[in-house]
């Protein structure tokens, strides 16, 4: 077996994505965290971009065109389905992922109010990070303010549809996360898991099992509480690259 590493923050959906990906492949590998303020664990690459993944001696970036580079290195257990029909189908979703799921998640935290619970998250978040890259202390309590100011978050922002307000997307994201599970087991209306899951999963049980929302909200939906029940056995107890003693709640 090549040695793999996976550079990345915890905090990224994507890097948590790949993370998934190696998991349900039981790919092993070797999780390494980037210090987010020197990021000096990716020097080699030359860039700034997570997450990376590193398959001998060849790395890559880009969490989707890595699904896809896993699955030609190793290409039992496809992410990406078996014939192109499957391979479009998949990466449309793959595409909603990004585009409605993981940036409502974005502008959540670029145009919520900074309150209690925001800064509760905001905490939260610099103490998961710094349990992996020690952060001064100074960095830990501006955390809150340096998410509305981050850099790679005002980039997503562009992205944004400026006519529909963030109560309103997060509505339509709801309601098409339903509609795209398409009757299950797994989203797509299909059999298998594949990309897709592992986009979604890891996003929409962080925040419960990190300790930062009380409940989980999509157990209240019997179609995504199969889905879970589903995609579960394929992940270990920790699928999200943090340390054990950083989970607060187990998936009910």
């Amino acid at each position: 077996m090549v040695n793999i590493k996976l550079y990345g923050y915890s905090t990224s959906p994507y890097v948590r994505k790949v993370g998934c990906c190696l998991y349900y492949k039981k790919l092993p590998f070797e999780f390494v965290p980037v210090n987010p303020i020197d990021p000096k664990e990716i020097a080699f690459t030359g860039q700034p971009q997570v997450p990376v993944l590193q398959i001998g001696d060849e790395w890559r970036t880009d969490s989707t065109p890595l699904a896809s580079w896993l699955d030609e290195l190793f290409p039992e257990k496809p992410l990406l389905g078996s014939t192109q029909q499957e391979r479009e189908s998949i990466l449309a979703l793959d595409s909603w992922v990004s585009d409605s799921l993981i940036l409502a998640g974005f502008r959540s935290a670029h145009e919520g109010e900074i309150n209690a619970k925001f800064r509760h998250i905001a905490w939260r978040l610099a103490a998961i990070v710094s349990s992996q890259t020690p952060l001064p202390d100074e960095i830990r309590n501006a955390w809150p303010d340096l998410l509305k100011t981050a850099p790679f978050i005002k980039h997503m922002m562009c992205d944004v549809d400026s006519t529909e307000s963030l109560s309103e997307m997060q509505a339509r994201v709801s309601l098409q996360l339903i509609e795209n599970l398409q009757g299950g087991p797994f989203f797509g209306g299909r059999k298998d898991p594949s990309l897709v899951d592992f986009a979604i999963f890891p996003q929409v049980v962080f925040n419960y099992m990190l300790g930062m929302d009380q409940h989980l909200g999509l157990t209240r939906e019997p179609s995504l509480k199969n889905w879970l029940d589903n995609i579960r056995p394929f992940l270990p107890k920790n699928p999200l690259l943090v340390p054990d003693y950083m989970v607060v709640n187990a998936l009910p």
